[in-house]
């Protein structure tokens, strides 16, 4: 085999172990939780700096391959601004850098190899392997093999379809290897580098985003995202008396704008001032203590915060203690680690008693004073409100909360449209309370297909595309229509945000949880939650069911009736569920396409550009050298296409007997006289000389083909 086939042989061979190897690897940081990469921008990037390397090798500029490529990811991060980007195409180059340069190591196979075998360890045990990984690492163990036992190239190819056939016909099986203790071990590292990505992504998160998709997660901001992507990260662990599932408020927003909600309020202060309205309804009812404990129960909990930043304060909205420094919120951002013990009033909104006491407390005219609030307090909770709320602390938050529920901002509705009032009309046209207009209102969307994939970004009235046209989305476009419904019904609605965190005795709450939901003013209560999004437990599904028992009575009459709320049938769509779905569909097509596209045309033009200019300097630089430089730099360039077509030589005239054409072979003689002349015997470069050097290599690339 020829010198020159024996280069290209070796080409092709390293490109079969860098992509062997640099598949596996990439899919195996694909899975870690919260990890930055994806697929098909860390692939488009790693085969750009692999076309480009094997481009500069072709052009005999092998040397520009790491003096240029690190330009790539500084572009995409100024042209782009997006941090994700910049970190996947960072991250490519680091990883093509790595394996690039373990191939050009001279005891390379015994490196490749243990790293070839670390990859069979991760991925065997695994359940999920791609074929096509699975295909990578057969690959890469046969082309190892041939450079181990110096296999020919015929060998080699044939060891290749041999290995593809094994990787096209291998079994597979739910459970592949039983391996235990290697599986607990592989666990216990995989949770060590699991909680080491946390750590580093969390220390990088909010240096940018990802328009195209948003991740779910607590925010501090309320606008509109996109589509949502899966975050399994833990963000808080809750401690709680008894498993049940809680909500944790966290911001307020009321301004309401094609973009979302812009503008979060400031929390109410103190965090417990809802006590002080409370107490007064139930002074001013004769609801019972027995009536009381069928709809709340004290209860105490303890927030750890683990990954997430804010200074916002998450806590039930019913929370009536907190220790003390945090009785008026966090005074700034608080992260992992911070922990804090609160006591709160769990509710059943859904049970009959409390939808008795609301309704009295609507109709109830004033409030109670300090002393009367005390003794219900005493009275039904066995607490002191003292402890909790002074005097003035009390009145204070009485003139507050009904300060707050006057603010034109919960009224506004300058998104509503003629379709969207039509539909309010009709939703609460039999409805007698405030209360029964928002649970009509919450019974109806709930109705609505939930959908994270949903993107309504960029539309007029976002509220009217999700109630008469996609018909389908998540918690934001849920909270967002009934906002506005509720205040187009006359009652004062807000935006909340948080996390709903579920019933489970890990604790663990994770991005996942973190969700939207509504704030409706309720006459002599206050502030009362709603659930209107589909996929989450409506306030039905959490009831206690508890019912007074009266041994007087028939047992099968214990429980109080309860009006069944029957919501209207949605809207029929304006556009149908296959419209919607094409137009889904073509827009992620041309979406992907033009990124792509974009992405791809950029890094050529940048290619270009940074060539263009480097051979536009070397020439300017070239001509400005003194004529015994020139020779030097011109035999550089003559003795590296030597090298490339013959093999590295120790001599020039070694490469003589490889040149076939007899002229051009003398030709090479008598410029090998000439030089040697000139670098050992001290002859003078002559501008003629370093014309025929430059003429030679020339011909060489013309005659010989290299």
């Amino acid at each position: 085999m020829t010198s020159a086939h024996k280069n290209t042989w070796q080409y092709f061979l390293d490109g079969i172990l860098l992509l062997g190897l640099a598949i596996p690897t990439s899919e195996l940081l694909y899975l870690i939780p919260g990890s930055f990469l994806r697929r098909e921008f860390f692939l488009l990037y790693f085969a750009a700096y692999f076309l480009a390397a094997f481009l500069f090798e072709i052009l005999d500029h092998a040397g520009l391959t790491f003096r240029l490529l690190p330009a790539f990811p500084i572009a995409v991060g100024v042209i782009s601004r997006d941090l994700p980007l910049f970190l996947n195409c960072l991250f490519a180059l680091l990883l093509f850098a790595v394996f690039h340069f373990l191939l050009t190591l001279s005891i390379r196979k015994w490196i490749l190899l243990p790293l070839l075998a670390a990859l069979l360890i991760l991925w065997i045990p695994r359940e999920d392997m791609p074929g096509y990984v699975a295909g990578c690492l057969i690959l890469s163990f046969f082309a190892l093999l041939s450079e181990l036992v110096r296999t020919g190239h015929r060998s080699f190819l044939l060891l290749l379809g041999l290995a593809a056939t094994i990787a096209f016909l291998i079994p597979s099986s739910e459970e592949p290897i039983q391996w235990e203790g290697l599986k607990n071990m592989l666990s216990r590292v995989g949770n060590m580098l699991s909680t080491a990505w946390d750590n580093i992504t969390f220390f990088f998160e909010g240096m940018g985003s990802d328009e195209s998709t948003a991740y779910t997660g607590y925010s501090e901001a309320g606008g509109l995202a996109g589509s949502l992507g899966g975050n399994s990260r833990e963000a808080l662990h809750l401690t709680l008396s008894r498993e049940q599932s809680v909500y944790l408020k966290g911001a307020v927003y009321a301004r309401l704008t094609p973009e979302g909600f812009p503008e979060q309020l400031p929390a109410d202060t103190p965090v417990n001032s809802w006590l002080a309205l409370y107490l007064s309804a139930l002074s001013g009812t004769d609801t019972t203590r027995d009536e009381v404990s069928c709809f709340t129960r004290s209860d105490r909990a303890e927030i750890t915060y683990s990954y997430i930043r804010t200074s916002d304060l998450l806590i039930p909205a019913t929370t009536f203690r907190i220790q003390n420094d945090l009785k008026y919120g966090l005074q700034e951002k608080e992260e992992k680690g911070f922990s804090y013990e609160f006591n709160f009033l769990a509710m059943d909104y859904a049970s009959p008693y409390f939808r008795q006491f609301a309704e009295k407390a609507a109709q109830a005219t004033g409030t109670a004073d300090y002393a009367a609030a005390k003794e219900k307090a005493w009275e039904l909770y066995n607490f002191h409100l003292s402890d909790y709320l002074s005097e003035a602390e009390y009145y204070a938050a009485l003139n507050s909360l009904q300060e707050s529920a006057s603010d034109p901002a919960y009224l506004d509705t300058g998104m509503a449209t003629d379709d969207i009032r039509e539909l309010s009309e009709r939703l609460t046209a039999d409805c007698r309370t405030k209360l029964e207009k928002a649970l009509k209102i919450e019974a109806f969307l709930r109705q609505y297909t939930y959908d994270t994939s949903t993107d309504l970004r960029g539309r007029e009235n976002y509220i009217q595309s999700f109630l008469f046209e996609e018909q389908r989305g998540y918690c934001v476009h849920y909270a967002s229509a009934m906002v506005l419904l509720l205040r187009l019904n006359g009652i004062p609605a807000r935006y909340v945000q948080g996390f709903l965190c579920p019933a489970n005795d890990t604790g663990v709450i994770t991005g996942s949880d973190a969700h939207a939901w509504v704030e409706a003013w309720m006459e002599g209560y206050g502030w009362m939650r709603f659930e209107p999004t589909a996929a989450m437990p409506g306030t039905s599904d959490n009831s206690w069911g508890l019912v007074i028992r009266d041994l007087t009575q028939d047992p099968e009459v214990t429980e109080p009736e309860e009006e069944e709320i029957e919501p209207p049938e949605i809207p029929t769509p304006v556009i149908t569920p296959d419209e919607i779905a094409e137009e889904k569909d073509e827009k992620t097509l041309k979406g992907v396409l033009l990124t792509i596209g974009l992405y791809l045309g950029t890094i050529l033009a940048i290619t270009l550009l940074i060539l263009m200019g480097y051979i536009l300097i070397r020439r300017i630089r070239y001509r400005r050298l003194p004529l015994d430089q020139k020779l030097m730099a011109d035999m550089r360039t003559l003795r590296s296409r030597l090298d490339k077509k013959y093999g590295t030589k120790d001599s020039l005239p070694e490469y003589l007997p490889h040149i076939e054409n007899d002229s051009l072979r003398n030709k090479m003689n008598e410029l090998i006289r000439d030089y040697y002349r000139v670098r050992f015997r001290g002859d003078p470069t002559t501008p003629e000389l370093v014309h025929r050097t430059r003429e030679m290599s020339d011909l060489l690339v013309s005659r010989q083909g290299i």
